[in-house]
């Protein structure tokens, strides 16, 4: 699953180096980055035009990885909807929803509950992550969540 696909850049490199899957779910709100992703024609793709919030929330799914490069949005740019979905993400994993929160927080806790058992998840995030007060639960949440995690830093 790629929970913030934007214009596909993720799908195109799975088409140029021939990558094997079986399925492959990508959310995007912006209907023109959704409709550019979706001319990749990537087989076995399904690109939905919708918020990763609300789809978090509403599917059953279950993936083998995710991978991405979320939004950083403040939360205070979220419409009333994308808050009380954020924050239905943020309690389904014991977490506080505040007003500090960022989106790029939201998509990582939702896209790691939506992992199965011994799924993966690759993100392009701040490293303000291991820094900020903002993102200590965050912090905390993976470190308990996952049994091993790797930081690349530039």
């Amino acid at each position: 699953m790629e929970p913030s696909c934007g214009d596909g850049v993720f799908l195109r490199q799975l088409k140029v180096q021939n990558q094997k899957f079986n399925k492959v779910i990508a959310i995007e709100l912006n209907r023109a980055e959704a409709e550019k992703a979706d001319n990749i024609h990537l087989d076995n793709t399904s690109v939905i035009n919708t918020d990763f919030h609300l789809y978090c929330n509403e599917t059953i799914d279950q993936f083998d990885f995710v991978v991405g490069n979320p939004p950083y949005i403040c939360y205070q740019y979220f419409d009333e909807e994308q808050q009380k979905d954020a924050a239905k993400i943020f309690h389904r994993a014991g977490l506080k929803y505040t007003k500090l929160t960022n989106a790029w927080v939201s998509f990582v806790v939702g896209s790691s509950l939506l992992l199965k058992e011994k799924g993966k998840i690759g993100f392009v995030i701040p490293a303000k992550i291991l820094q900020v007060s903002y993102a200590k639960q965050p912090r905390e949440f993976l470190a308990h969540f996952y049994n091993k995690i790797n930081i690349i830093s530039f």
